[in-house]
């Protein structure tokens, strides 16, 4: 069903919410485990603040986390990109995630969504969402066609917000990994050491302080595990989504962004260095295409 701003979509073992207005995001994903309804998503508007963060999960487009120096170089030309958040000085997660979607179709648990963007700067470009609930699990579509009058490199993946508890664990399989500056800005890149707060290759916890990294060559395949509710999820994406985007402010936050992504942080200006990751170049009306799934499964 659907009222004004939201499209609810249920089956017998997952409920979804979905708000086309602001930027096509996720609102709540519940799954019914072993002890009944157990939110997936930290549930929306659950932080002190508004705004398309305050929500669930939200799309990435044209381009995934920041971009330092004002944007990137084209060969038209430099392209500029001025800051889109409050607090943030640089341009992060495209514009996607702010914007209005249309509503295509609701047909069963099945909705998708379409985007028409003159924007930012030079990008011009469609996309289309679908969401789909089957069984309680989520799959998530994602396409873009570039409608500008020249070559632009596309960035494009999900930032789901997972619910989580203190000892929640995290595993996934990844060939190396960035570290960041103070400015959440990408300074190296490392193979994880083993048993360090930022490996997951085998179960890992959260650190305690802050975690935010971003991991290359990526198996698609990540599992976090709730023991407080007999559950564990997976979140699955093919090629070209092989970069892993981790965030965790603390231990004891109720979320951690697993988000996956097609490109590296400012890859366009960190070309050629080791590690580096850069978005898909698309000409004038050529597509591109992904897709997420997250899968709820007990224990």
């Amino acid at each position: 069903m659907q009222n004004q701003k939201r499209i609810v979509l249920n089956d017998s073992q997952g409920k979804l919410v979905i708000d086309p207005m602001v930027g096509g995001a996720l609102v709540d994903y519940d799954f019914k485990g072993p002890q009944g309804w157990i939110p997936i998503l930290r549930p929306g508007n659950s932080f002190q603040r508004s705004g398309p963060f305050s929500l669930g999960c939200n799309v990435l487009l044209p381009f995934a986390n920041r971009i330092s120096g004002g944007g990137f170089k084209t060969p038209l030309g430099q392209l500029k990109l001025s800051p889109n958040l409050v607090g943030e000085p640089f341009p992060i997660h495209g514009n996607a995630f702010q914007e209005p979607w249309q509503i295509k179709r609701v047909e069963g648990n099945e909705v998708c969504l379409t985007l028409q963007s003159e924007g930012p700067n030079r990008f011009r470009y469609s996309a289309q969402l679908r969401y789909k609930l089957e069984e309680g699990i989520l799959s998530m579509d994602l396409d873009v066609i570039n409608q500008a009058d020249e070559t632009l490199p596309y960035g494009i993946g999900f930032h789901p917000w997972l619910a989580r508890e203190e000892d929640s664990r995290l595993q996934f399989s990844a060939i190396g990994c960035w570290l960041e500056d103070s400015q959440h800005l990408p300074t190296e890149h490392v193979v994880p050491g083993s048993g360090s707060t930022s490996d997951f290759r085998e179960s890992n916890g959260f650190p305690h302080g802050l975690l935010n990294n971003a991991y290359t060559g990526w198996d698609g395949i990540a599992e976090l595990m709730r023991p407080q509710h007999g559950l564990k999820v997976h979140v699955k994406a093919a090629d070209p989504l092989r970069c892993l985007q981790i965030y965790s402010p603390s231990v004891d936050a109720d979320f951690v962004c697993i988000e996956p992504v097609n490109h590296t942080v400012d890859a366009l200006n960190n070309v050629g260095k080791p590690g580096t990751v850069c978005p898909k170049w698309l000409e004038k009306n050529e597509s591109l295409a992904v897709t997420c799934l997250i899968e709820p499964e007990e224990l």
